[in-house]
């Protein structure tokens, strides 16, 4: 049986009125999606509110769902929405007046374990990856680390493949052209 097959057994499923068939449903990509919310948080805590509220979110609209594209790619957007969201609203929070009472420390370190999990190159490769536009680190990051079809990130992204195509074309020249830049060439992408 297909992932999608399964999809459509459990979706039948939880239309009828079984609730624990939503658990089974979303259950496999909840570790993804919390390395998602992650990146775009870089705080544990934070991006597991977000998975958490990604699921109620979708249990409570599951019935408008429409399986134009997968389940995962469809809490991918919950996600990603969500964390937007929530660092729109601290930045709001950053942007007001602080009382002089009270002082902010914030520390956007790297964890010691963190650090010695990832290879020079790997997080040379990130940094340059983070250099980029928003909508070619994007399609980078659903590409190579989601391991997205291209279909499924036109659906996350809302548009067409060849537009896909032509951002992860032009995103890995200008990561290309950053590695480059910086004398690494010997580190490559491929397509």
């Amino acid at each position: 049986m297909t992932l999608r097959e399964k999809e459509k057994i459990l979706l039948q499923k939880i239309k009828s009125g079984d609730k624990s068939a939503y658990i089974e449903l979303v259950n496999p990509y909840r570790e993804r999606l919390f390395r998602k919310a992650k990146s775009m948080l870089r705080d544990d805590d934070d991006a597991e509110d977000i998975v958490q509220d990604a699921m109620i979110s979708g249990f409570k609209s599951i019935s408008k769902f429409r399986a134009e594209s997968g389940v995962y790619t469809w809490l991918y957007r919950i996600v990603v929405n969500k964390s937007k969201d929530l660092l729109q609203k601290k930045k709001r929070e950053i942007e007001k007046p602080i009382d002089h009472t009270e002082q902010q420390f914030i520390d956007d370190r790297v964890g010691y374990e963190k650090k010695l999990e990832l290879s020079d190159e790997s997080s040379y490769l990130i940094r340059k990856i983070g250099q980029l536009d928003d909508i070619y680190k994007q399609v980078i990051e659903l590409r190579y680390f989601e391991e997205m079809s291209y279909a499924d990130i036109a659906a996350v992204l809302k548009c067409n493949v060849g537009t896909v195509k032509s951002r992860l074309f032009k995103a890995r020249e200008l990561l290309k052209h950053l590695i480059l830049k910086d004398e690494k060439g010997e580190i490559s992408i491929g397509p």
